[in-house]
């Protein structure tokens, strides 16, 4: 009999970690949630992985039928698209996203964050400015140069804007279940200083939720 590899318990989570638990898998998963995608559009979104990780997991993935291959017309490739079984991941990682909020923006950071927005922000929109968020009265401090993200805790130096919301929204935000914009418009988000700077920092900040097109309207507007 072929040995299981992995956890090697007589239990369903670890079992499920064992399919979905190592290294770029969940993430992988969160972003064939939206839509299809082929191959280099993945690595795109996923800067860092290898080749060859990204190709490992899919083969997984396919395996344990959470993800099938559909192919595109002639000449368009193959697009990588959630099963009806890998769309059931969708309220998992949506808690755990909620859960892990506070490690996104933890109340006590004793050193900056900073984060790698290749995936979201394109090059040549060369972003360079800091907004503030304040969250039940916490601020923070949110620096974009380029694609690197860095986020402190405390008040920003000379924010282009400041953005303030309880952590009740953020965690419905992170979930999914709503976006910047509905908290603006229903008075739970409010938005002090350069309103041009919104969409700005729905294109650095905003991923996956950001509205469509925001990159191609923000190139015909500079910053």
């Amino acid at each position: 009999m072929a040995k299981r590899s992995g956890y090697e318990r007589f239990c369903s989570l670890a079992r499920g970690l064992d399919i979905v638990g190592e290294r770029w898998s969940l993430v992988i998963i969160q972003e064939l949630l939206h839509r299809g995608l082929r191959y280099g559009e993945l690595r795109q979104l996923l800067p860092g992985i290898g080749s060859n990780v990204l190709a490992e997991r899919l083969r997984a993935f396919e395996a344990h039928g959470i993800v099938e291959r559909v192919p595109g017309a002639v000449g368009g490739g193959v697009t990588y698209a959630l099963t009806d079984r890998g769309q059931q991941l969708a309220p998992v990682l949506a808690s755990f996203r909620r859960w892990a909020l506070d490690e996104l923006l933890p109340i006590d950071v004793a050193e900056p964050a900073r984060y790698n927005l290749s995936y979201a922000v394109p090059d040549d929109l060369d972003l360079a400015e800091t907004y503030e968020w304040v969250i039940d009265g916490e601020p923070y401090a949110l620096t974009i140069d380029g694609t690197t993200l860095t986020v402190a805790a405390g008040p920003a130096n000379r924010p282009v804007i400041v953005v303030s919301a309880t952590r009740e929204f953020m965690y419905r935000w992170v979930e999914g279940a709503t976006t910047w914009d509905q908290g603006r418009g229903d008075g739970e988000v409010t938005v002090n200083g350069d309103v041009a700077a919104w969409e700005r920092m729905l294109l650095a900040t905003g991923y996956p939720a950001r509205p469509a097109g925001i990159a191609d309207r923000l190139r015909t507007v500079p910053s």
